[in-house]
């Protein structure tokens, strides 16, 4: 939420309150989360200075390269935000268009003010409820970058990504480590970082059993961001652990996964 809200009219112990109930209130539908992002009115100038967001968005690339087989994908760009990811995968030259879908107004504002002039063929799209309101195999790439936490039914959700991916389709999906959940709430109860609102991290048997079900093979996976921070020392860490360490130590400790899966039967 805003700096302002934050400091002027419920200090610490209001944010503290507002990150136990966003995550303890069961079940949440997608209004009330498209609601929660429409107040987080500083949400570009915060993450323009992240280095943890923009890696979303670069280490999926470099993992999914090897098997794009063609730069005329067709995208879905699920709770695409401010528009960075459909922008990101437009200027690498792998999409030809891109359907932008989010749940906030505020945040569609901001994508159509970020892509209109890109020279993207796009288009924004709002979505409360599902299913998704698109063709089955419609799409060549669905990325869901940071977005099944947000999501009550993810189950439902995930069925959807797995129905609108064409036969031969890449789906990108990332999101964070469980294990990070209690950093997510103390940074936002102290006014680091803003609120993640309505969520629920998962665990990665979660989301292999959603996997399984969608008979969905993975191709790629990894797990990044062991020191979140954004000074060039930091950074330099971070790498050479992400290198260093085994996998397993990886997938216990990092902050966020990545999964670059296709249909099994593709």
């Amino acid at each position: 939420m805003s700096k302002q809200y934050y400091f002027t009219l419920k200090g610490f112990w209001g944010r503290v309150r507002d990150e136990y109930n966003y995550y303890t209130k069961r079940p949440w539908n997608l209004q009330q989360v498209g609601e929660f992002w429409d107040t987080v009115d500083d949400y570009d100038e915060v993450n323009e200075q992240l280095y943890t967001y923009f890696r979303r968005f670069t280490n999926s690339y470099d993992l999914a390269l090897k098997h794009l087989k063609n730069d005329k994908y067709k995208m879905l760009d699920v709770q695409a935000r401010s528009g960075k990811g459909s922008l990101f995968w437009h200027e690498m030259g792998k999409i030809r268009s891109s359907v932008c879908v989010d749940f906030s107004d505020y945040l569609i504002s901001l994508a159509d003010r970020r892509l209109k002039n890109s020279g993207l063929k796009y288009k924004n799209v709002k979505v409360l409820d599902f299913p998704l309101p698109f063709k089955n195999g419609e799409f060549d790439l669905v990325c869901s970058y940071e977005t099944i936490e947000h999501i009550y039914d993810f189950r439902t959700f995930f069925d959807e990504l797995v129905r609108v991916l064409s036969s031969d389709g890449i789906l990108i999906l990332t999101c964070p480590n469980r294990a990070w959940e209690w950093v997510h709430w103390l940074t936002a109860a102290i006014n680091i970082n803003h609120s993640e609102g309505p969520h629920r991290f998962l665990k990665r048997s979660e989301l292999m059993e959603c996997f399984r079900k969608n008979n969905m093979k993975i191709l790629e996976e990894n797990s990044t961001i062991i020191l979140p921070f954004n000074n060039k020392l930091s950074v330099s860490i971070d790498r050479f652990m992400e290198k260093y360490l085994p996998q397993f130590i990886k997938s216990m400790i990092a902050l966020r996964r990545t999964f670059i899966m296709v249909k099994g039967d593709s």
